[in-house]
């Protein structure tokens, strides 16, 4: 097939807007020009190097062969459908760029030899997960866009499928226009909000002011637009079918024959209950009361977290189902006793800003991840750690269930690319404290968990409103977060004072949870859309607070890069001067405090001490771990 026909064929499968949609640069233009054999150079003009005319257009070789894609003037249609076809290699360009940032990895669980009962509960989780993955992509606004795939065009397919949607989400392509599934180029927007509407900051904090603000805002509706007025509707009203289709599921896996799961049986009921009428509380209270020692399973199904709304206050539908680690009961062992102490360091820390309160959160369950569907399968990486419910009784008697999942980045691959990545910014001397085993993450997550229950937090009040009423959704995101993090290495001193902690698995700790900041700064401090992203965000305030503690050095070593060196005796005090700050800003709801601290890292004066650029420089050639999920029943 001749390439004027290829083109005519490609281009009659393209939408229209493909002219209107992003422009080729002058460069991109030349060299998909050249690689596709159109023979046609778009001229250097200096005094406007972005706009095509027909005028800046020459032929390349033959002469005669300019009047196929200029004539009197004006461009042909041969031109339009040149143009279109340059236009769709870009894009799938960009396609394949954003799925080599992943490396793909897949968590593969066997129970075609469990008893029948449990393949039958297995079954029916992963039926809701796919359930699901749909009802997810709805939400962020990605499922309308699914019949504008090209057929055949498996890269966007994938893609579409890794992002649950059509946009960008690796840190190199998140904001190349180019970067999408579909040719059409849609704007990112979320099923949550109308799509008149910005879904920027600027939406948030207007809607955050109006007198409605609360309910527009409440985390389990969208909001509508109709004859010109907004209001908040139901999860259950907006997706009514979808959610439906899950309880059925839910309560299938309830009636499995012969599973011997009281704790489980009970919650998957309140939950498929929460799924038709929108009520979760029966639900966290079923799941507050299932746990390690009651059950085998661990199952969250429901809408949680906020990270993917554009205003970081609606919840995301996910599940994630995993098999008990019974290495966790020790730990918990250890720990609680400690809880009551760990809340009142805070009040003594901050000089009373903060009031301690009694708490009785569960310690960490260890957890072997089967399934993460919806809001739990980001398109790159996986969480690892995670303390539910953010809302109601449950979260504001602090009970929240907390886990930790001890299967993910422990393949062979992972570890490796996780030690290369310590050595592009740590120097020699560092390397020598990074763990060789999955302990010392397992720590750090366990207390960053922990302390997601510890001082003020996403329900606690500050003169009758609560945290993301009184910051916004994107600052509290960023701080609860950050004092997560921070409590991470707070603690560790507790527990070595305890003699929980050797002197070995200390260091071990502290350049494990270093090394983790480096990589989220690697990811950028925003999505595409201009929303905060928190780990990085943190992971900027951390790493700028500890250079500007003189913790941590940016120094040439005898190979002459330069990498940071840690002081670790002086990490200590530095770590509990930042944790002061951040759990009185956020007890004291002092907005500015938190905008200046959280600001002059992440886009101020400070955030050049973090290295940014080196960091991402560094750290981008290596992708990320792109996680899958098969269980065999």
């Amino acid at each position: 097939m001749n390439k004027a026909l290829s083109l005519l064929l490609l281009a009659a499968l393209l939408p229209a807007t493909a002219l209107g949609a992003p422009v080729l640069p002058r460069s991109d233009f030349n060299r998909l020009a050249a690689r596709s054999g159109i023979p046609v150079f778009w001229m250097p003009v200096a005094y406007d190097t972005a706009t095509l005319r027909p005028e800046d257009l020459a032929a390349v070789g033959d002469g005669e062969a300019l009047a196929r894609f200029v004539f009197d003037g004006k461009f042909t249609a041969e031109f339009d459908h040149a143009y279109k076809f340059l236009v769709e290699e870009r894009r799938r360009e960009a396609v394949r760029r954003e799925l080599d940032q992943g490396r793909p990895n897949l968590i593969l669980s066997d129970f075609r030899k469990a008893p029948a009962a449990e393949r039958e509960l297995v079954k029916r989780i992963a039926a809701a997960g796919r359930i699901i993955d749909d009802l997810y992509a709805t939400q962020k606004g990605g499922k309308r866009w699914r019949s504008a795939l090209i057929p055949g065009d498996s890269a966007s397919l994938a893609l579409f499928e890794r992002n649950h949607g059509p946009w960008c989400e690796a840190p190199a392509t998140q904001s190349d226009p180019f970067c999408s599934a579909v040719p059409s180029f849609p704007a990112r927007k979320s099923d949550a909000y109308p799509e008149k509407l910005s879904q920027d900051g600027a939406m948030c904090d207007e809607l955050k002011a109006r007198r409605d603000g609360k309910k527009l805002l409440d985390p389990f509706t969208v909001v509508r637009e109709t004859d010109g007025k907004l209001s908040a509707v139901s999860l259950t009203e907006a997706y009514g079918p979808q959610m439906k289709l899950v309880a059925e599921e839910l309560r299938a896996a309830a009636d499995s024959q012969d599973l011997d799961e009281g704790a489980l049986k009970a919650y998957l009921l309140a939950a498929a209950r929460g799924f038709e009428t929108g009520d979760w509380a029966e639900a966290d209270e079923a799941w507050s009361r299932m746990g390690s020692r009651n059950s085998k399973w661990y199952l969250r199904v429901g809408p949680d977290e906020v990270e993917f709304d554009p205003c970081q206050e609606k919840a995301g539908f996910h599940i994630s189902f995993a098999r008990i680690d019974a290495g966790s009961l020790s730990w918990q062992d250890k720990l609680t006793p400690l809880r009551q102490e760990m809340e009142d360091s805070l009040s003594a820390l901050t000089g009373g800003v903060y009031k301690a309160r009694p708490v009785a959160f569960a310690l960490p369950d260890f957890i072997e991840i089967v399934i993460n569907s919806g809001d739990s399968k980001p398109s790159l990486g996986a969480t690892v750690g995670q303390s539910l419910p953010n809302w109601g009784k449950v979260a504001e008697e602090n009970r929240r269930r907390t886990v930790v999942m001890t299967n993910l980045f422990e393949d062979p691959d992972s570890k490796k690319t996780a030690r290369l990545k310590a050595a592009e910014m740590f120097d020699a001397e560092v390397l020598k404290t990074y763990p060789s085993d999955k302990e010392a993450g397992l720590v750090g997550t366990i207390l960053h968990e922990a302390t997601h229950n510890l001082g003020p937090h996403s329900d606690s009040k500050i003169k009758g409103k609560t945290a993301a009423e009184v910051f916004g959704g994107r600052l509290e995101g960023v701080l609860e977060e950050l004092k997560a993090q921070t409590g991470a290495l707070y603690y560790v001193e507790l527990l070595h004072k305890k003699g929980l902690l050797s002197d070995n698995l200390v260091r071990e700790i502290y350049t494990h949870e270093l090394v983790w900041c480096m990589g989220h700064i690697s990811n950028g401090m925003t999505t595409d859309g201009g929303a905060p992203k928190p780990y990085s965000q943190l992971s900027a305030v951390q790493i700028g607070s500890f250079v500007k503690a003189g913790v941590l050095q940016w120094k040439a070593g005898p190979d002459g890069v330069e990498r940071f060196g840690v002081d670790f005796a002086k990490l200590p005090a530095a770590v509990e001067a930042l944790m002061k700050e951040v759990v009185r800003v956020k007890a004291s709801g002092d907005v500015a405090g938190a905008k200046a601290l959280v600001d002059g890292f992440v886009s101020g004066d400070g955030s050049a001490l973090m290295r940014m650029d080196k960091v991402q420089e560094r750290l981008r050639k290596y992708p990320k771990e792109s996680y899958s999920y098969t269980a065999l029943y």
